[in-house]
């Protein structure tokens, strides 16, 4: 949240609101933001974000019409959200799934959320989904998934390489290169430049495990990819919320046995979709929850857009249903 670290408050126009009460206990919050390159390409559209309330209508109330004041002034003729900024950083309301523990990057909100948007007139422009398997339960059906993308990686010339720590600036402009060419054409969604992604992965970096980044080559260049991380909500859970000494001390223990992992992206050059390389990438999944990457051994989505066709294509080769289900809701605003 700080303008001075974060490289998006450069592109972007952003502010923070807190609900205070009448005796100065902070009762809520909200951010709100302006994406220039997402209203040239998708409408005059403002985000709200960040957004956290006790379960009451007038506070939810107050603090939305405070952001939806604050993006008219600058234009704007809808708002949507939860975006906290953006897009390509957490999004969405949790709608369904509350009773299973969230994956790092997973929103998580009490279901009351829901009706505090709805009341103060917001409806659902679109849902989203994550995705989990698990060691045993689900090792059955990964084995004919890994040997399918093995006999592609074969039969198209493909070649599949870890992440290259030694070089993370330009691995980093790598995957923010397959990623744009991967979703030019995505829903709701803008590339991501090369300082904000340095960024993300920069704060991100000590869950990222180079073996669990799979660059896929063709001759030489890279053509698809698929990154996950390791899931520190697994860290966040035994620290009970408090860095305590005890936990420091047992820091690199602990993050050396996480035993989930999360999906943060994973996408193709143009020219390759339908060939099969899709295939490839979800058998390099697959191997997590075969135990063939390290300690780690179960395996979660960020957030699969219900129009998303590329990844709900690659990971329909799973079979398997949606665990968490989230909404962004929207609202038009009155001229």
């Amino acid at each position: 949240m700080d303008p001075a670290v974060n490289p998006y408050f450069a592109e972007a126009e952003i502010e923070h609101f807190l609900a205070v009460d009448s005796v100065g206990e902070s009762v809520g919050r909200i951010s709100t933001t302006i994406d220039p390159a997402y209203v040239e390409r998708f409408g005059k559209t403002g985000f709200f974000g960040w957004f956290e309330c006790v379960n009451d209508p007038e506070v939810a109330s107050a603090l939305l019409r405070t952001a939806e004041t604050w993006v008219a002034e600058r234009g704007m003729e809808r708002a949507a959200g939860p975006y906290s900024y953006c897009a390509t950083q957490e999004f969405g309301l949790l709608v369904e799934g509350y009773d299973d523990q969230p994956a790092v990057f997973q929103p998580h909100n009490p279901p009351y959320y829901r009706q505090l948007l709805e009341d103060a007139g917001y409806g659902p422009d679109f849902r989203t989904n994550t995705f989990s398997w698990v060691a045993g339960r689900d090792a059955g059906m990964m084995e004919p998934l890994v040997r399918r993308g093995e006999e592609l990686c074969d039969r198209l010339g493909l070649t599949v390489r870890d992440l290259d720590q030694e070089r993370w600036d330009s691995e980093v402009d790598l995957v923010q290169g397959l990623l744009a060419a991967s979703f030019a054409e995505n829903h709701d969604m803008v590339p991501i430049s090369k300082p904000v992604l340095r960024f993300q992965l920069g704060e991100l970096r000590e869950l990222i495990d180079p073996r669990l980044t799979r660059i896929v080559e063709h001759e030489g260049r890279a053509v698809a990819f698929v990154m996950l991380a390791a899931d520190g909500n697994e860290l966040l859970k035994v620290a009970g919320g408090t860095v305590t000494e005890e936990f420091a001390a047992r820091y690199e223990e602990l993050k050396a046995n996480i035993r989930g992992t999360v999906v943060l992206m994973m996408g193709a050059r143009p020219e390759f979709e339908g060939q099969g390389v899709g295939r490839v990438l979800v058998g390099e999944i697959a191997k997590v929850v075969l135990g063939r990457v390290g300690s780690y051994r179960d395996m979660h989505t960020t957030w699969i857009h219900e129009h998303n066709w590329q990844s709900r294509a690659y990971l329909a080769h799973t079979k398997t249903g949606p665990a968490r289900t989230y909404a962004v809701y929207g609202k038009d605003l009155a001229p």
